[in-house]
């Protein structure tokens, strides 16, 4: 279903990214390359960069949500689709259904805001059957987050979640600190501050 969705909202005009939850861990380095000898080394992180590739290999030592990894690492992606994800209550879900592979709602009804299936299904909520890409994309458009404004503020890798009213205050606040200093344009579109507190 995500293979199917990305090509389509890139097609609609948005940058899309893909969280894919690997329960069982997964293999991103190959043991007695460089990368995979600087982080067997003791290195926290390693980047590794191509003409057209970029990855980040980082120890896991904190409980990651998909919603730290945005803000920490997707802040200029439109729609983030999530793989997996299912102990997050905090994320919106479509569950997708398959005969003979699943074939019943597990999601929690108020978590749930639709559902893909191949089979009938009797739900209180919107259903799409899996060759309505386009009208899943719409329904995703039209659950899309507002963020032509957005702050977000990260303490020690943790996502804080900020009202719209808090998120103005400090827009408003930073944007007056920031105009009155030589060479900033006028109206600019993100602003990046990092305050890093270390003795």
């Amino acid at each position: 279903m995500i293979k199917q969705l990305i090509p389509e909202l890139k097609r609609r005009g948005h940058s899309v990214a893909v969280i894919k939850h690997c329960t069982h861990g997964f293999t991103f380095d190959t043991e007695g390359k460089d990368s995979w000898k600087y982080i067997d080394s003791g290195s926290d992180a390693v980047s590794m960069l191509s003409p057209d590739r970029l990855a980040v290999l980082s120890k896991n030592t904190s409980k990651l949500t998909p919603r730290t990894i945005a803000s920490q690492y997707l802040k200029n992606i439109d729609i983030i689709l999530v793989e997996g994800g299912r102990e997050d209550k905090t994320l919106k879900k479509i569950e997708v259904l398959q005969k003979g592979i699943s074939e019943k709602v597990d999601c929690p009804l108020e978590e749930l805001v639709a559902v893909v299936s191949d089979i009938e299904v009797a739900v209180d909520r919107p259903v799409y059957h899996p060759d309505q890409v386009k009208q899943i994309a719409d329904f995703l458009e039209s659950h899309v987050e507002d963020r032509l404004s957005r702050v977000a503020l990260d303490i020690d890798g943790a996502s804080v979640p900020m009202n719209p009213f808090v998120q103005k205050i400090i827009e408003n606040t930073v944007l007056g600190m920031i105009t009155s200093l030589e060479g900033i344009k006028e109206n600019p579109e993100r602003i990046t501050l990092y305050l890093i507190r270390k003795e």
